[in-house]
């Protein structure tokens, strides 16, 4: 699984980062001094008490300098170790691994005597098979170069950090012999050379490896890993009881909430504006046509998205996403399931009747009517592909939380670039390719027409604004969705350094958090998707034809409402009846529906493009 992946590289990162925290190369990993030989160092009695008791090569004699003390080298060893016992495999927690750390950090001294009666200290250093294995068995061979040369330095050969046999240095500048030759430290005999140090065979690492989970990390002790798994616990390793916090620490707790708040608030206020769609489109209205039957489905498929959002609304907490610590929500999980499934019926529905709209538009103003059953056809077509492509995810178990939002959904980027993201690439295709023939066509009658092209744009402006809009939103979830896609790598090494603070400051309060997408971006990601009910209650709800609808329906003339408006009607000062009256007959002259997929032209058009309304 990916967070595996996202883990694992901790320890490979710590080698290879460039970073100020990077530890090893704080710790001499890569080394403190740039030059093969450094005169500041001097060797010096092993300090003890420490997780390498045992394991240290020559006890009497450990290199370093001022700088670079047994001290520094002690909690760099903790450090490693506690990272091995955390996330390190079973094949990394062992006794090689532990004398490959430890005589890399505390590195054994030799005091080479000099002619001038003084002596310098150089490194006895593991040798490259060793590093060789102990790398590859903590997955982290890839990006350490166990060859690695120290920089050149004047009168000096290839001085190796880890040398396959021996290094030979060049002593003359110092007062010493040209060609000293030090090997390097067999770590499965333990020896260098004919050098034995003073090491005695030990092979208890019992509690040399340590299984710390550091908070907000959750330690879980499996009996079945692949069982839990199934459940939808993340451990950060296979072989770790360590679990990734849930939700991930993206962002604080409270920016956590104010994502959950926005999703129930804006999500319940456009179930309730769509609903008021299908209310008047769908129930009060008894003259169908093809316009009325294409914002009665583009409202039920949005109002069946804001009802996932009424789930997600459903808890205070983050309990429908996070049933328990460590663990993210799967499909056993019933109101997480019901919330990913809703959710993805009605997002694809959606995107398709969303551009079946631009098609339309742009059929009427092309005045071509498409016979009943091709309506028929596109809503049938439309409804089996909603079908497929939210039940291929149920039958490969997908639907779950992954690692950002508020709600459950498609877990894996495959399935969801699969059966949403690039059918939504295909509905973007073919909604910009009619939104460039409608401008056309507007272009083309505007300038044919002249003054009279006024009506056209004031019948049309409505219908095309909210396929523009939606059109922009879709395109900035496109593209969210992609950069977040294309950034994983990124996004995922924060987390690493995350970790990796998390383990040496053992606090969360004292690191930083993750970095992902900025708070805005997620927050306007998050909205618009609610923001879309609320445009067709504007832009198809909100006009005289509505108005209509419910002056007309039999609810509007029922004795109830009739009762409601006498009332109403009799608190009204008289001249705010007359007004009133004035401002209807006003509105009854003039009234034409400024929503409809039509194009009307005034008189002065002269009938060069007489389209009447057929919806």
């Amino acid at each position: 699984m990916m967070i595996y992946k996202i883990f694992i590289i901790i320890i490979i990162i710590l080698i290879n980062n460039n970073d100020r925290n990077n530890l090893f190369v704080k710790s001499q990993f890569l080394p403190a001094s740039p030059n093969p030989i450094d005169r500041s160092y001097r060797c010096e009695k092993y300090i003890g008490n420490t997780k390498c008791d045992g394991f240290i090569f020559d006890s009497n004699s450990i290199y370093v300098n001022d700088t670079d003390t047994q001290k520094l080298a002690n909690d760099t060893v903790e450090l490693l170790l506690k990272f091995a016992g955390t996330i390190g495999s079973s094949d990394c927690k062992s006794l090689s691994t532990v004398l490959f750390v430890c005589n890399t950090f505390f590195r054994s001294c030799v005091d080479v005597p000099l002619d001038d009666g003084s002596s310098l200290a150089l490194p006895i250093k593991p040798c490259f098979d060793d590093c060789s294995l102990s790398t590859g068995a903590c997955s982290v061979s890839a990006l350490l170069d166990c060859s690695a040369k120290y920089p050149a330095q004047a009168d000096q050969g290839d001085i190796y950090q880890f040398p396959k046999t021996e290094n030979t240095y060049n002593l003359v500048p110092y007062d010493g012999q040209a060609n000293f030759v030090q090997q390097c430290l067999d770590i499965d005999t333990m020896k260098a050379g004919s050098n034995s140090g003073n090491y005695i065979p030990n092979n208890n690492i019992t509690g040399i490896f340590p299984n710390e989970c550091t908070a907000p990390l959750i330690k879980r002790v499996s009996t079945n890993r692949k069982e839990d798994e199934k459940l939808g616990f993340q451990y950060l390793t296979p072989d770790s009881d360590c679990l990734v916090p849930c939700p991930i620490p993206f962002f604080s707790k409270s920016e956590w909430s104010s994502f959950k708040h926005l999703t129930t608030v804006s999500g319940s206020i456009a179930f309730v504006c769509v609903f008021f769609n299908i209310f008047t489109y769908g129930f009060l209205n008894t003259k169908h046509d093809r316009h009325t039957i294409g914002i009665l489905c583009l409202s039920f498929s949005l109002w069946i998205c804001m009802v996932s959002d009424l789930i997600v609304a459903s808890s205070d907490d983050f309990s429908l996403v996070c049933p328990e610590p460590g663990r993210f929500a799967r499909q056993h999980d019933t109101r997480c399931a019901a919330n990913g499934i809703i959710f993805q019926f009605g997002a694809v529905n959606t995107v398709m009747f969303w551009s079946v709209m631009a098609f339309d538009l742009w059929l009427v103003i092309k005045k071509l009517s498409p016979s009943r059953n091709m309506v028929k056809f596109y809503i049938i077509a439309i409804e089996v592909l909603a079908v497929i492509f939210t039940i291929l995810p149920i039958i490969w178990k997908q639907y779950g939380y992954g690692f950002g939002g508020v709600g459950c959904w498609v877990l894996s980027d495959g399935w969801q670039n699969g059966v949403f993201w690039i059918p939504l690439t295909v509905c973007l295709f073919i909604g910009t390719s009619f939104i460039c023939l409608i401008s056309f066509e507007i272009y083309r009658i505007v300038r044919n027409v002249g003054k009279g092209a006024a009506g056209v744009l004031k019948v049309n402006i409505r219908p095309f604004l909210i396929i523009l809009f939606i059109f922009g939103e879709y395109v900035y979830l496109f593209i969210y969705h992609f950069y977040v896609q294309h950034n994983t790598t990124k996004f995922t090494n924060n987390i690493r350094d995350w970790v990796i603070c998390l383990q040496s400051k053992g606090s969360d309060e004292l690191c930083k958090r993750p970095e992902t997408i900025g708070y805005a971006s997620q927050f306007i990601f998050l909205f618009f998707l609610r923001l879309l009910g609320i445009e067709v209650l504007i832009f198809y709800g909100i006009n005289t034809r509505t108005k209509r609808i419910w002056k007309e329906s039999k609810l509007f003339n029922s004795k109830y409402f009739k009762a409601i408006r006498e009332k109403l009607s009799s608190m009204s000062s008289k001249g705010a009846t007359s007004s009133t009256k004035g401002a209807q007959t006003t509105t009854n002259n003039s009234d034409y529906n400024t929503s409809q997929l039509s194009v009307e032209l005034s008189q002065n058009t002269k009938g060069y493009y007489d389209i009447e309304d057929d919806l």
